[in-house]
C-alpha cells in the first residue's frame, strides 16, 4: 500500500521517529481493527482522542501512527512504533486515502440519495460480484470517515469498487466524491429526509448532486427518471445521463419526465417477492428477486443496467437476482410465533420510505390480516407534525381506496401521535416500546403480519427482537 516515508510525503507530515522504508499495509482510526504492520490515524473530533489509543495500536503491530499532539502522544507507550506528525489527522487521512484512490485503475461506483443506497449499494456489487472481485463499503460507514476508510481498504485483487455516500449538510457530499472521483455516479432519489437542514426538496436535490461533477466524464451517470427533481440535475454532469424508472401498471408516462433508458413494468408480487419485466435498449425480459415493494425494484434497476455495461448476461443477472440479499433491517421478513410473520423494516423512515413501506405491506400476504407498527421520524424540522400527519392520511386514503384496512395501526413516540390522530380506524398510540410489546402479543398468531418501520433512532428492531423471542 505505501512506505512510511510516502505517507510522510502524501500528508505533509513530519516523520518524528522510525523507519522510513518500512511498509504499511492497512490504515485505521480504530485501534481494535489495528493488525500488524497497519498506520493508525489517531483522530481527534470524536467523543474520545485517538491519541489516547496509540497504546493500544502499538501493542497490536501497528507500524506507524499519524499524530498531531506530541504532547499527548508522548505520555502514551507507544513501543517502537513510528510517530508522524501532522497537523490535522483527519485532513491528513482524507488526503492519504485520496493519494491511494489516484492509484487504482477500477470502476469506482458511487452512490447516493434519501432512500435506497444502502440498498442499491448492495445490489449492484452483488450483481457485479457474479464476475468480478467487488470491494464494497462496510456496512453504512458512508461519511467522511467512511468513505475514505472504504477507499483505503480496496486492495490490489479488487476489480470494482462501490461506494455509499450519505449526508445532511451542503458539501459533504462535494468533499466525499472529490476524494472517490467515481467512474459510475448513481442517485436514487429525493425526499424529505433531512429536510430540516435543507428546507426543500430542491435543497436536497442540490446536495446530492455534489456528486456529480466529481463523476468521471469518460463514465456515466444514472438517475431516478421518477423524480423531478433529480431529472433536474442532469444538467451538472457534461456526460452520458441514464434514466431508471418503474412503471408498474404500464400506465401512460408523464411526458415532462425524460424517456427511462432502463424501465420496470408489469409488477407483481409472489409469497416469494417481486416479478417485474425489464425493458431496455429496445428489448425486455422478466426477473424475479427474493424481496418486495416497488422500491427495491427502482433500487435494483442500477444494479441490472450497470450489470449488463459490464457484461453480464440476462442468465448472469437472472441468478444475482434470485440470491439478493440486503443489509438487515430492510423489509427483513422473519417467521414469528405461532405462524405470525413479521417485517422490521426499522433501520431508518422518512414519510416518502414510511408511505412505500406501508403500500408495499398492504399488498403482500393477502391472506394474513394486517399490523402497522410505526414510529417517529427524525430530522423533519418544523414540518415534522404535518408530514407525520401526512402519513397517517395517507394510510386512511390508501385503506379507503382499496378497501384494505390494516387490522390496527400501533404508533409509538412522541410525533408519531400525529400519524395517530390522522388515521380514523382502528388504532393505538403508545409512549414506550415496552408497553406496545406487551400489546401486540396478542397478533402473534397465524392470521397476522406485522410491520415496524420507523427512523433509526426509534429502536424498533428491538421490539421486533423482543416478539421473535416470545413463546
Amino acid at each position: 500500500m505505501f512506505e512510511i516515508h510516502e505517507v510522510v510525503q502524501i500528508t505533509g507530515g513530519t516523520l518524528l521517529r522510525g523507519m522510513s522504508e518500512k511498509n504499511i499495509h492497512h490504515v485505521h482510526f480504530d485501534s481494535r481493527e489495528i493488525t500488524g504492520g497497519s498506520l493508525f490515524v489517531a483522530l481527534t473530533g470524536g467523543a474520545r482522542d485517538g491519541h489516547l489509543f496509540l497504546g493500544d495500536a502499538a501493542e497490536k503491530g501497528a507500524a506507524a501512527a499519524l499524530i498531531s499532539d506530541t504532547e499527548l502522544a508522548a505520555n502514551m507507550n507507544t513501543g517502537n512504533m513510528a510517530l508522524i506528525l501532522v497537523k490535522d489527522t483527519l485532513k491528513a487521512f482524507q488526503t492519504l486515502a485520496s493519494e491511494y484512490r489516484n492509484r487504482l485503475n477500477i470502476p469506482v461506483i458511487a452512490i447516493t440519495g434519501s432512500n435506497g443506497k444502502t440498498t442499491t449499494k448492495d445490489m449492484v456489487a452483488h450483481v457485479l460480484g457474479q464476475k468480478m472481485n467487488v470491494y464494497k463499503t462496510y456496512k453504512n460507514l458512508n461519511n467522511h470517515l467512511g468513505v475514505p476508510l472504504s477507499l483505503l481498504q480496496i486492495k490490489a485483487e479488487h476489480e470494482a469498487a462501490v461506494l455509499e455516500m450519505g449526508m445532511n449538510h451542503y458539501g459533504e457530499i462535494d468533499l466525499l466524491a472529490s476524494l472517490a472521483r467515481p467512474t459510475v455516479g448513481v442517485i436514487t432519489n429525493v425526499n424529505d429526509a433531512h429536510i430540516e437542514f435543507f428546507g426543500s426538496r430542491e435543497n436536497i436535490a442540490r446536495a446530492k448532486g455534489e456528486l456529480l461533477s466529481h463523476v468521471d466524464r469518460r463514465g456515466y451517470v444514472l438517475l431516478n427518471g421518477d423524480d423531478p427533481v433529480v431529472v433536474n440535475l442532469h444538467q451538472l454532469y457534461s456526460g452520458k445521463v441514464h434514466y431508471f424508472s418503474v412503471n408498474p401498471s404500464d400506465s401512460v408516462r408523464d411526458q415532462t419526465l425524460p424517456i427511462a433508458d432502463i424501465q420496470a413494468g408489469n409488477v407483481t408480487y409472489y409469497e416469494g417477492g417481486t416479478r417485474f419485466e425489464v425493458r431496455m435498449e429496445g428489448d425486455s425480459f422478466v426477473l424475479e428477486m427474493p424481496l418486495f415493494g416497488l422500491h427495491n425494484v427502482s433500487n435494483v434497476l442500477p444494479a441490472i443496467w450497470i450489470g449488463i455495461n459490464n457484461g453480464l448476461s440476462r442468465d448472469e443477472i437472472r441468478h444475482a437476482l434470485s440470491t439478493l440479499k440486503i443489509s438487515g433491517m430492510r423489509f427483513e421478513v422473519s417467521q414469528g410465533p405461532l405462524g405470525s410473520v413479521l417485517i422490521n423494516d426499522a433501520y431508518n423512515a422518512s414519510p416518502a420510505s414510511m408511505k412505500e413501506a406501508v403500500k408495499t405491506f398492504m399488498n403482500i400476504y393477502p391472506d394474513r390480516d394486517k399490523v402497522l407498527v410505526l414510529g417517529d421520524m427524525f430530522e423533519l424540522g418544523s414540518q415534522s407534525d404535518d408530514l407525520h400527519r401526512e402519513v397517517g392520511a395517507f394510510i386512511e386514503k390508501l385503506a379507503g381506496q382499496h378497501g384494505n384496512r390494516p387490522e390496527i395501526l400501533v404508533t409509538i413516540g412522541e410525533q408519531s401521535e400525529h400519524i395517530h390522530r390522522a388515521y380514523v380506524g382502528n388504532k393505538q398510540h403508545f409512549h414506550s416500546k415496552e408497553d406496545a410489546i406487551s400489546f401486540l402479543k396478542k397478533y402473534l398468531q397465524p392470521q397476522y403480519a406485522l410491520l415496524f418501520k420507523a427512523s433509526r433512532g426509534m429502536k424498533l428492531e428491538q421490539m421486533v427482537h423482543a416478539l421473535l423471542e416470545d413463546s
